[in-house]
C-alpha cells in the first residue's frame, strides 16, 4: 500500500508556481514520493475556497510524508510558496 499527500495550491504568480513545482519535484523524489495526478480545475465539494491546482503524490509510506514535508530540503521551498499561494496539504494513509 501507500501513502499520499494531497495538496491544493492558488497561485497569485504562475512564474513562480512553475518554479516551485519543478524545484519541489526533485525534493519530492528524494524522499521516495512520486506525483500521480495534476489537475488544473479541481471541484471543491466542501470548502470557501476554489483551488486552482490540486496535486496528488505517492510516497512508500507516512514517515516519508513526513520526512519530506519536514525536511531542511523542503522548508524554504514552503516558504517560498507562502509568498504567492494560498495552499493545502492533507496526508492520507492507504496501508
Amino acid at each position: 500500500m501507500s501513502t499520499y499527500m494531497v495538496i491544493t495550491v492558488t497561485p497569485d504568480d504562475e512564474e513562480k508556481m512553475a518554479r516551485y513545482e519543478r524545484e519541489t519535484l526533485s525534493v519530492v523524489a528524494r524522499f521516495g514520493g512520486r506525483p500521480i495526478r495534476r489537475d488544473t480545475a479541481p471541484i471543491a465539494l466542501e470548502s470557501d475556497h476554489e483551488p486552482a491546482i490540486a496535486v496528488i503524490l505517492e510516497f512508500p509510506d507516512k514517515q516519508s510524508v513526513l520526512n519530506f514535508y519536514n525536511s531542511a530540503e523542503y522548508e524554504p521551498l514552503k516558504e517560498f510558496r507562502h509568498t504567492f499561494a494560498r495552499a493545502s496539504a492533507v496526508l492520507i494513509d492507504a496501508t
